[in-house]
C-alpha cells in the first residue's frame, strides 16, 4: 500500500497515476484534512488526520510535502513505533537527497529520493506527461530493489544518481525549466520596448520558441544553433548590444552573458575560424567587463 504524506499537485499527480495502474493506495495524510480528503477522493483511497494510522497501513510511504516539511515530517515518523525494517520512506524533493531521510533510515527503513523531471502547475497536464517522464532514484535500504520493480512494471524510466549528485542534477533542472522561462521572458520584455503588448509578442515568438525546442530533441544542442553568432556576424552582434545598451544595460548584461555561454556551442560546431571566433569572443566579454566596471563605480 502506498501512503502519501502531503495533498499538494506532486502527491495528488503521483497517486493518480499510481491508482490508475492499479497500485493499492492507502489514503492521504495532510497539514488541511480537506486536501487530504480531496486527494483521497482522486485516488479511491482515505483520509488520514493521524499520521501513525497512515503510517501503519502502508508499506511505501510518499513525502510529497514542500522542500521545507520534510524534515519536519521525519521528525513526526521517527516517534512512531513502527516495523520500520519493512518500510520504504520515499520524498519527491528535487532539491534533497535521501539522506535528509537518514534518522529513517537508523531505525531500518528503506529510505529513497525519487523525482520525475516535471513541471507540476497542472495537475491534468501532469498526470498526461507522468507516463513519459524519466524519473531519478537514489537512496539505500534492502527494499531498493523492489520499489524500482514497482515503479519499472508501471512504465517508468529509471536514472540512478547518487546522493552527492543530487544537487548538480536539481540545478541543471532549474536551469532548464525554471531559466528558460526567464530567457523568454526577457526576449519579451525587450519586444515590449518596441511598442508590442505582451499578446502579440507571446504570438511573435511561439513558432520560433517552439521549432528550436523540437530542433533541439531531433538533432542535439550543437545542430539546433543558428542565428548571428552561428554565422559569424560580429557587426550585427555589435548592433545588439547598442541597441540594448541605449534601452537597459541590464539587458546588455543578460545579452553579453548568454552570448559569452553560446560560444561554447559555436565552437563545437566547427564552422568559424580562430580569427572571427576571438573576435566575438572580445566583442562579448569587453561588453559585459565594462556594464561590470560602470555598476562597480557607481556604488563608489
Amino acid at each position: 500500500m502506498f501512503g502519501f504524506i502531503g495533498a499538494g499537485k506532486v502527491g495528488t499527480t503521483l497517486g493518480m497515476y499510481f491508482n490508475n495502474m492499479h497500485l493499492p493506495i492507502s489514503g492521504y495524510n495532510s497539514k488541511s484534512l480537506a486536501s487530504a480528503k480531496k486527494s483521497a477522493a482522486l485516488t479511491n483511497s482515505k483520509a488520514y488526520e493521524n499520521i501513525t494510522q497512515l503510517v501503519d497501513s502502508s508499506k511505501y510511504i510518499m513525502i510529497t510535502t514542500t522542500d521545507d516539511a520534510i524534515e519536519d515530517v521525519v521528525g513526526q515518523l521517527i516517534s512512531i513505533n513502527a516495523a520500520w525494517e519493512d518500510k520504504v520512506v520515499c520524498h519527491t524533493s528535487g532539491t534533497h537527497p535521501s539522506t535528509i531521510l537518514e534518522p529513517l533510515s537508523k531505525l531500518g527503513s528503506t529510505t529513497l529520493s525519487l523525482h520525475p523531471m516535471l513541471s507540476f502547475a497542472d495537475i491534468n497536464y501532469a498526470l498526461t506527461m507522468l507516463p513519459q517522464t524519466p524519473l531519478t532514484l537514489e537512496g539505500k535500504g534492502n527494499l531498493i530493489d523492489d520499489f524500482r520493480k514497482i515503479l519499472l512494471d508501471i512504465n517508468f524510466k529509471i536514472h540512478s544518481i547518487s546522493s552527492e549528485q543530487k544537487s548538480l542534477y536539481h540545478a541543471a533542472a532549474c536551469i532548464v525549466s525554471n531559466y528558460i522561462v526567464t530567457v523568454i521572458d526577457t526576449g519579451i520584455e525587450t519586444l515590449n520596448r518596441i511598442g508590442l503588448k505582451q499578446e502579440s509578442s507571446l504570438e511573435l515568438i511561439e513558432s520560433l520558441v517552439k521549432g528550436t525546442m523540437n530542433n533541439i530533441f531531433e538533432k542535439g544542442t550543437v545542430n539546433s544553433l543558428t542565428g548571428p553568432l552561428a554565422r559569424g556576424d560580429v557587426q550585427t552582434i555589435k548592433t545588439h548590444i547598442r541597441a540594448l545598451s541605449r534601452e537597459d544595460r541590464s539587458l546588455e548584461q543578460f545579452y553579453c552573458l548568454l552570448g559569452d555561454r553560446t560560444l561554447s556551442l559555436v565552437e563545437k560546431q566547427n564552422k568559424l575560424n580562430e580569427y572571427t571566433l576571438n573576435t566575438l569572443k572580445e566583442v562579448l566579454q569587453d561588453e559585459n567587463c565594462n556594464y561590470t566596471n560602470n555598476k562597480e563605480q557607481e556604488k563608489e
